[in-house]
C-alpha cells in the first residue's frame, strides 16, 4: 500500500479548566488510507482522530472525546438562562458584591436632591441637543438597530466577530432589561417631576410617574457602551465607547425624569449582567463530550499553522 509522503504533525496543548487539568500531546501522521496516531496522556495509544475540520475534533478510543464548536444560538440561549438563574449559585463573595451595590445605591440617594437642584437649573440649546442624543441612545429601538446591524453584518459577510457581538448585545439587553422592568414596577418609586420627594413609593403602581427606579434608559445605554468597549482592543476606542452611556445619564437628569440613585443602580444592573453574559459565552465557545466524565472539560480552539521540515506544523491551544 502506498502512503502519501506528505504528512502533518499536530501538537495539541490541551489545558483543561479546574474540573479536569489534563494535558494531551498528539502527533498525527496522515497517509492516503489510514491514520497512524501516537498519543501521550490520558487517552489510549490506539486512539484515532477521524474528523479534523474547523468545527470538530474527534479523539476515539475506549473513552470517546469530542471537541465541538458550539453554535451561536446555543451560546446565546445558554448565557441568557445562566445569567437569570445565577443567583441560586451565588456564594459569599457574590452576596458581598450585591450588598456593596445596594449600599452604594443607598449612599447615592444623598446626592439625589442636590444634583437635581443643580441640573434642572441648566438650560441651553447645546444641552437640549445632548439630552436628545442621550434619550434616543437609551431607547429600545436603538438597541434593536444596533443588535440587528451587527447580526446582519455577521450573516451577510460571514463575520463571526459581528455575529458574536450581536448575540452578546441581545443577551445583555434581555437579562438586564428583564431585571429593571420587574424592579421598576415592583418598587414603584416616584419620579422627581412628581414632586413627592426621593423617598416616595407606590409598589406595583401602573402609573409611569411611579416607575423611576431603576432607569431603563441607562440600562440600555450602558449595555450598548459596555459591549462595544469590551469587543474592541484599541484603548482609544474603549475610552470613546464608555462615556457614551454618560450622555444618557445626564439626559435623564436634565429632563427631571430620574433621580441620581435610579441611574446608579440601573448602571450596576447592566454592568453585572453584561459581564456575566460575556464570560459565559466565552466559556462556551466549544464543548467536550466524553464517555469518561473525568475527561469532559470546557475549552477554546486557537490554531496556528507554520512551516515544518517535513510538512506543516499546527499548534492548537485549547
Amino acid at each position: 500500500m502506498k502512503y502519501i509522503k506528505v504528512f502533518f504533525v499536530f501538537f495539541l496543548g490541551i489545558t483543561a479548566d479546574t474540573h479536569a487539568q489534563n494535558i494531551v500531546d498528539c502527533s498525527l501522521f496522515y497517509t492516503a488510507d489510514t491514520v497512524d496516531t501516537v498519543i501521550e496522556g490520558p487517552l489510549k495509544q490506539d486512539a484515532q482522530i477521524i474528523s479534523t475540520d474547523t468545527t470538530e475534533w474527534r479523539l476515539y478510543n475506549e473513552d470517546s472525546v469530542i471537541v465541538k464548536k458550539n453554535s451561536m444560538l446555543y451560546r446565546f440561549g445558554d448565557a441568557t438562562v445562566h445569567t437569570f438563574i445565577s443567583p441560586i449559585h451565588w456564594k459569599g463573595k457574590d452576596w458581598l458584591t450585591v450588598g456593596a451595590v445596594f449600599a452604594g445605591t443607598a449612599l447615592s440617594t444623598l446626592a439625589d436632591k442636590p444634583v437635581r437642584k443643580f441640573i434642572t437649573r441648566q438650560d441651553s440649546k447645546f444641552l437640549d441637543n445632548i439630552e436628545q442624543a442621550g434619550y434616543h441612545y437609551g431607547k429600545p429601538y436603538a438597541a434593536l438597530i444596533m443588535t440587528g446591524g451587527f447580526l446582519a453584518t455577521g450573516v451577510v459577510f460571514k463575520n463571526e466577530w459581528a455575529t458574536e457581538t450581536a448575540a452578546i448585545l441581545g443577551a445583555a439587553y434581555l437579562t438586564s432589561g428583564a431585571v429593571q422592568s420587574v424592579m421598576k414596577t415592583a418598587i414603584g418609586r416616584a419620579r422627581p417631576d412628581m414632586e413627592e420627594g426621593n423617598m416616595s413609593f407606590k409598589p406595583m403602581s401602573k402609573l409611569p410617574g411611579f416607575h423611576s427606579f431603576p432607569s431603563g434608559h441607562i440600562q440600555m445605554a450602558m449595555v450598548s457602551a459596555m459591549v462595544l468597549a469590551e469587543r474592541v482592543k484599541n484603548p482609544w476606542l474603549k475610552g470613546a465607547f464608555y462615556p457614551t452611556a454618560g450622555i444618557t445619564f445626564f439626559s435623564r437628569l436634565y429632563v427631571d425624569a430620574h433621580w441620581t440613585s435610579d441611574l446608579v443602580f440601573g448602571t450596576a444592573i447592566s454592568y453585572f449582567c453584561t459581564k456575566a453574559i460575556i464570560k459565559r459565552m466565552e466559556q462556551n465557545k466549544t464543548k467536550v463530550q466524553s464517555n469518561d466524565k473525568k475527561q469532559a472539560f470546557k475549552t477554546q480552539f486557537f490554531p496556528n499553522i507554520s512551516p515544518y521540515s517535513n510538512g506543516l506544523t499546527m499548534i492548537a491551544t485549547f
